[in-house]
């Protein structure tokens, strides 16, 4: 697989999935995103969207993770 370094987790149609290829932003919100199950080759499908748009959940490792788009914006996936 090749990484698509311009599709992000904020880019996820309802339903879709795809794999973590990294995470972008200042260290600390690494570790904290990380921490989180966000690691690289992991499977993360968009669950739902709030009416507004934001925040969304993400079903991930057998759990549903809710992030701010603006969060969202910094992980990048791999193309399929």
């Amino acid at each position: 697989m090749n990484t698509n370094s311009n599709k992000t987790l904020a880019d996820l149609k309802s339903g879709e999935e795809a794999i973590i290829a990294g995470i972008s932003g200042d260290i600390k919100l690494k570790r904290r995103l990380s921490a989180l199950g966000l690691v690289n080759g992991v499977k993360i499908v968009l669950g739902q969207t709030a009416p507004l748009g934001d925040p969304r959940t993400y079903n991930i490792l057998d759990y549903t993770l809710s992030l701010r788009n603006e969060e969202a914006r910094l992980v990048r996936l791999q193309s399929s």
